[in-house]
Parts: C-alpha cells; sequence; structure tokens
C-alpha cells in the first residue's frame, strides 16, 4: 500500500507530480487559483481538489470529506504563498500571506499526519530578524512536531535550474524521529547546504549539473508570438528523452511571448552570455543608464547552452527581470522551455490564458525537487534510511 499525502497550496502541481513519482498515493489537493484547479483537473483527473481559501479550509473539514481517521495521513505537503517573504519582494513581516504558515500548522494539527513538510523561499529565514523563524519552530513543536530546515537547490536533483528552496520537516514526535527527509544530492559535487543563494558558484560546484542545452536544445524553433504545436527533431539527451516520454509528435505550450520592438533590437544586440552592460547605451531603459557595472547583473541577460539556467520566475516571458533569453534565437523562453527547465515532463500540459501558464510555471516546485523529498520520506518512514548522509543549514529551528 502506497503512503498517503495531501498537497495544499498546490498550484500547478508541482510537488503533486513529484510524490506522484515518488511513489505517494495524493489523496488530495488545494488551492484557490481557478487556473491551477484546470491544470490540475488535467493532469489529476482522479486527484479530488479542493479550490478554496485555504483561509476557509478545517482540518477537520479535510478528514471528514476524504473519510481519514486522525493520525492516519502520512503526509501534509504544502508552499504558502511566499511573496511576503522573497528578496524579490517588499519583505514584510506583517504581510497577511505570512499568516498562512500559521493556518497551515493549524491543519497539521488537526489531521495529524506522520510527517509535515512546508516548502518555501530562503528569503523567509532572515525576515524581520529571524522572527517568523522563530515562529514556525515554536508552532511546530506546539502542534507536537520535531522539526528541522534546510536549503536544497534544484540543481543538486537533476532539474536543469539553480533553484534554491527552504523545506522545513516535521515529523511527529511519537515516531522518535529527530530528523529525516532531506536526499543525498546526486548531482554535483557537494552536499546539502554547501552551496549559498546569491553567491558566485564555482565551475566546479556545478560540473555535472543538467545545462540548458541538456534541458531544452532539441525543441523546435518557435517565433515571437508563435505557438508551436509539434516537435521538429529527436531527443538528444537522457533528460530530453524523459520529458518527451509518452509523447510522439504532439507538444503543449510552446508559445514564446510577444516583446516590444525595443526589447527586441536589445535582444538582437546580446550574444550568449552578455546582459545590459554590452547593450548601447541608446537601446537602456533610462533608469539603467545611470545602473553601475556591477547591478543588474542578470537582466537582460543571453543564456548559453553550456551553462545552467537561472531560477525561474513568473516573468520569465521579461527579458530585463533576468537571464531568461533564449541563447541562438531573438526572443525569451517560451512555457514550455520554462517548464522543461522546471523538469515538468511535456505530456503535463498547462491551462488558462498564457498570463496564468506563466504564473503557474514560475511558481511551481520541480517536479524532480519534490520526488526527491518524497523518496527521501518514504525511506524513513519505511525504516530504511536513518538521514547519515551530512546536512549543513545556516539556520535552525529552535522553539
Amino acid at each position: 500500500m502506497r503512503p498517503s499525502a495531501i498537497d495544499l497550496f498546490s498550484g500547478a502541481g508541482g510537488i503533486t507530480l513529484g510524490l506522484s513519482q515518488a511513489g505517494f498515493d495524493v489523496v488530495a489537493c488545494s488551492d484557490i487559483s481557478p487556473p491551477c484547479a484546470l491544470t490540475h483537473r488535467r493532469n489529476f483527473p482522479h486527484v479530488p481538489f479542493f479550490e478554496e481559501d485555504i483561509s476557509d479550509l478545517e482540518g477537520r473539514t479535510i478528514a471528514r470529506r476524504l473519510g481519514l481517521r486522525r493520525g492516519e495521513l502520512d503526509l501534509l505537503i504544502g508552499g504558502p504563498p511566499c511573496q511576503g517573504f522573497s528578496i524579490l519582494g517588499q519583505r514584510k513581516a506583517s504581510d497577511p500571506r505570512n499568516d498562512l504558515f500559521m493556518k497551515f500548522l493549524g491543519i497539521a494539527e488537526d489531521l495529524k499526519p506522520r510527517v509535515v513538510v512546508i516548502e518555501n523561499v530562503p528569503g523567509l529565514a532572515t525576515l524581520d530578524s529571524g522572527s517568523m523563524l522563530r515562529t514556525i519552530a515554536r508552532e511546530f513543536d506546539r502542534v507536537g512536531y520535531t522539526a528541522n530546515c534546510a536549503e536544497l537547490v534544484a540543481a543538486q536533483y537533476g532539474v536543469p535550474q539553480m533553484r534554491w528552496r527552504m523545506f522545513f520537516i516535521g515529523w511527529r514526535k511519537d515516531l522518535g524521529v529527530e530528523s529525516g527527509g532531506y536526499p543525498k544530492p546526486t548531482h554535483g559535487r557537494r552536499g546539502i547546504g554547501e552551496l549559498v543563494p546569491n553567491r558566485t558558484t564555482s565551475e566546479e560546484d556545478t560540473r555535472g549539473f543538467l545545462t540548458v542545452h541538456d534541458a531544452i536544445s532539441d525543441l523546435p524553433e518557435v517565433r515571437i508570438g508563435e505557438l508551436v504545436s509539434r516537435y521538429s527533431g529527436k531527443p538528444r539527451t537522457a533528460f530530453q528523452k524523459a520529458m518527451r516520454k509518452g509523447l510522439k509528435e504532439e507538444l503543449f505550450n510552446h508559445y514564446a511571448p510577444r516583446l516590444s520592438q525595443v526589447n527586441i533590437r536589445r535582444i538582437q544586440n546580446l550574444k550568449p552570455g552578455q546582459d545590459w552592460r554590452s547593450l548601447p547605451r541608446h537601446l537602456l531603459p533610462a533608469g539603467m543608464q545611470r545602473a553601475l557595472l556591477k547591478d543588474h547583473t542578470r537582466r537582460y541577460r543571453r543564456m548559453t547552452w553550456d551553462g545552467i539556467a537561472r531560477s525561474i520566475i513568473t516573468r520569465f516571458r521579461d527579458p530585463k527581470s533576468g537571464e531568461y533569453i533564449h541563447p541562438s534565437q531573438e526572443r525569451t523562453i517560451s512555457i514550455r522551455e520554462a517548464a522543461r527547465i522546471q523538469s515538468f515532463p511535456d505530456s503535463f500540459e498547462f491551462i488558462g490564458g498564457y498570463s496564468d501558464q506563466y504564473d503557474q510555471v514560475g511558481n511551481a516546485v520541480p517536479p524532480l525537487l519534490a520526488k526527491a523529498v518524497g523518496e527521501e520520506i518514504i525511506r524513513v518512514l519505511s525504516g530504511e534510511s536513518v538521514a547519515t548522509h551530512p546536512i549543513r543549514s545556516r539556520y535552525k529551528l529552535v522553539a
């Protein structure tokens, strides 16, 4: 019998997909977004989906709908909205979205699963001088869980992307598990916590990570504002073969966003690896004409085929937002290319308008990262793993 899981704040379903691949039976998902609900129902038609505000959703209600007894569920997992914590946002401790963490743990208190996992951005740890981290530690302890936290890098688990995520993993105290659930990296030479966000990662430390070429070099050429729905060539790498499994010709979501004429001219002036600093001054936005050369080093940056993709965000359509210009075509990456970099297989179809699809892809947890965590949790639940590999963390949960 497969272990059971519930995925809250499920978004497009990156965690749901990864857990399913790991061997979990995902018995329910929930998100307030109607486009995410459509995407879930297209890709997980047999998984009940609660399209509701979690503020109105009680653990007892979930248990009653699913016929679950308290303590029966194996895993409750979720990624509460991170805009209140992200370094890209205003980082306000009073942001009402931050309270959703407490709501999530309240549902955990009602359901009493064996393990509780919260996924978020690393910036959460330093919000309001660490007060949010201390609050989360106290709440885990109060509802009956022994919890730890660590930053995981998606590229270390076969995702072709330098994406850091913070994972809080809490084990119900009666299980006697002090820590666990953090999978040993499968790619590169470094262990958990040895690579730090917002710092330069050496070439030696990225050796073994999947490149942009590994991820998207087989996808057909697409022009600005165009949707291409058929493959035009064969997969070139093992990753591409895995992403195309089960498909022959049809291709979903391979749409390249429309761009302004000035952005097109900017892209045409950039070679692979170059950014705004290589643009003629008259092509720079007014605000960037006064910027220092050390600032905004990823804006208007063109990818390189042999480089590792940066973290996909919801604004990947906009060349100003980061390193999202295709290595050889005069455009930013398509929705499908971004989904590939997130490790969504090509058979996973995103539903909704293009803006909805950008949001779904950019906000998602990479499925292969979720799969790695899920597999390690199953090993701990089954007694096969005692977390013998070293785990470093810049932060500690102290109740």
